[in-house]
């Protein structure tokens, strides 16, 4: 049986911390905490102003299914963007539920994959 490259993942990581506006370091940072806190593995780009494309690929290119994405607006809201790196839909959450929201997202995920196999 012959494995498809493209659904081998290359790193442990769940979610990737992202954002597209410069200034953001320390929230995505909080983010960041929230996230292990909940006891998921997540990581961001650790340079201060990134670009969201760069972001996007380096997703990609580790295999992180998941991306919460921040910028000025969903701060203002307190919410955040999840986008699932297969399916690229984005929805907006509240950022007391992130934790939650990531996990059934994951699971989501999961039980498409088992289905596909």
């Amino acid at each position: 049986m012959e494995k498809r490259l493209e659904n081998v993942r290359t790193s442990s990581i769940q979610v990737l911390v992202a954002s597209g506006q410069k200034g953001l370091l320390k929230e995505r940072m909080k983010i960041l905490q929230c996230l292990w806190e909940g006891d998921l593995n997540a990581e961001m780009l650790y340079k201060a102003n990134p670009k969201l494309l760069s972001q996007f690929q380096h997703a990609e290119t580790e295999g992180i299914p998941v991306i919460v994405i921040i910028g000025e607006s969903e701060l203002a809201e307190n919410k955040v963007k999840l986008r699932d790196l297969v399916t690229r839909e984005e929805t907006l959450v509240d950022r007391a539920r992130l934790v939650e929201e990531v996990r059934e997202l994951l699971r989501r995920k999961e039980t498409r994959e088992e289905e596909s196999v």
